[in-house]
């Protein structure tokens, strides 16, 4: 186990996640061997709209995982700003190894870990279709995490 914590920024961005996100990602970083910072809790409409019209996601507002909450039984307009997803990356010497897809891998590895532990489920954007390989996908999020609901 590892001492890391979340700083100011990443616990701001964290807060707008939903309370089961938020627990594994303080599982996840007390397993990490690598700092962890979030880039991304909740995407608001400006946002997420721009991270579409430069391609860095593939969903407008609302239809991100950034942008909703299912489990909260509210109508879609309604919803609080609760995000199913985070982005995260590593944060190693005082920088992020944007190009080391292995440590997001490894990180990735302690927020699924730390899910199940609880219970849940999560997709990485690493292996969007679940099945062990990072090589089939044409959308490479490798700091991507959501939390799926089956109910």
């Amino acid at each position: 186990m590892t001492s890391h914590q979340y700083g100011k920024q990443s616990t701001q961005k964290l807060g707008t996640c939903h309370p089961a996100l938020r627990t594994i990602a303080d599982e996840a970083l007390s397993m990490s061997p690598y700092d962890i910072t979030i880039v991304r809790g909740w995407s608001g409409k400006d946002v997420q709209n721009a991270l579409y019209d430069s391609h860095a996601s593939t969903k407008r507002f609302p239809d991100s995982r950034h942008n909703r909450s299912d489990d909260l039984g509210v109508p879609r307009p309604l919803r609080s700003k609760i995000s199913d997803a985070l982005d995260f990356a590593p944060y190693v010497n005082g920088a992020i190894p944007w190009g080391d897809t292995h440590i997001f891998a490894v990180i990735a590895g302690c927020f699924m870990a730390a899910a199940k532990m609880y219970g849940h489920t999560l997709r990485w954007g690493g292996d969007w279709d679940s099945d062990g390989g990072t090589k089939d996908q044409t959308l490479m999020d490798w700091g991507h995490i959501e939390i799926i609901w089956t109910y």
